[in-house]
């Protein structure tokens, strides 16, 4: 993978107004531990049931998507922003490269 430099832009100031209203509310305590499932997405082309029925450990997916562009992060239907794919000690992690 090619080394990139990445720029992560500052949150709007009426965005901010907008966190620390959030904190504020009565319900925030319990709201901001609340179990959140994102997802990253791309899209793989010319792939079967089959082919993911037969799937096997270590084996690859090969993908049209570039490796220069950041991949969508979703929590449910909201766009929360755009990351990439690392590689650490193994194990294949998401870092988050700029807010929606």
């Amino acid at each position: 993978m090619s080394e990139m430099a990445l720029a992560v832009r500052p949150l709007a100031d009426d965005m901010m107004t907008g966190m620390a209203q959030i904190e504020e509310h009565e319900a925030w305590p319990l709201l901001s531990r609340l179990p959140v499932m994102l997802m990253v997405q791309i899209g793989l082309t010319r792939i079967r049931v089959s082919d993911l029925l037969e799937l096997k450990a270590g084996q690859v997916l090969t993908s049209e998507w570039s490796e220069l562009r950041d991949v969508p992060l979703s929590a449910g239907q909201v766009r929360l922003g755009w990351s990439e794919f690392e590689v650490s000690s193994q194990r294949l992690s998401v870092r988050l490269t700029q807010l929606a």
